[in-house]
């Protein structure tokens, strides 16, 4: 296919997805000690600012046995930790879910309900949960991060407030529980513990009220 009144190919416009799934495996190949962090994050910058699927193809040339067959049309590959993870690709990978884009979803509220941000969702550096007798899920495993230090303030009224942190991610919580809880654990499948990452790990702070219900946020594996 050629553009018009040329000889030409169309170039291919790149969609989030494919974005997505280039960073994905530029985060792979810091695992396979491909990459170093700052090569990393330099080409994961490029990857969010690209147009064209070509550029996307040209940056996994040099770590990828057929970077050709990037295929535009498929969804962005999922982040999975291996059995041998370390703190330094827990981190590449946390990393890769910046992508500086603004505008993303400074609110939850539930009433007497329940409000959940999950999937492949924009969070701003900071978003405010809020949980009248409802409940609220704020799922942060495959959200796009704008900044790598994001604030969750959380207000809950005989309600309950969840929040799934990924690996990779310190973890700072710093709210108040009033005949209710508001605390930070890490599932027991994690491999990589909050305390254990690099100061520049990527950090996500949750502050704010509990009462008579509770905020809980937990880190737990990617899925």
């Amino acid at each position: 296919m050629t553009g018009a009144g040329t000889d030409e190919p169309i170039r291919k416009l790149a969609t989030d997805d494919n974005r997505s799934q280039t960073v994905t495996e530029l985060s792979a190949a810091v695992a396979r000690g491909q990459l170093t962090l700052d090569e990393f994050e330099e080409r994961a910058a490029q990857a969010w600012s690209a147009r064209h699927v070509d550029e996307l193809i040209t940056l996994l040339a040099d770590i990828s046995d057929a970077p050709a067959h990037f295929q535009p049309g498929l969804p962005a590959a999922q982040h999975h930790s291996p059995a041998t993870a370390t703190a330094a690709q827990a981190v590449a990978c946390a990393r890769s879910q910046i992508t500086g884009q603004p505008e993303g979803s400074k609110l939850s509220l539930s009433i007497m309900g329940g409000a959940e941000r999950s999937g492949s969702w924009l969070c701003p550096t900071t978003h405010t949960s809020i949980a009248v007798m409802g409940g609220n899920v704020v799922d942060l495993r495959e959200a796009r991060f704008e900044s790598g230090d994001i604030t969750i303030t959380a207000f809950t009224l005989m309600g309950g407030i969840d929040i799934i942190v990924p690996e990779g991610v310190q973890v700072i919580c710093d709210g108040i529980g009033l005949m209710g809880g508001f605390g930070a654990t890490a599932h027991k499948e994690v491999r990589i513990r909050p305390s254990s990452l690099p100061a520049d790990a990527p950090v996500v702070r949750v502050k704010g009220l509990a009462v008579m219900g509770g905020v809980g946020v937990t880190t737990k594996p990617r899925d």
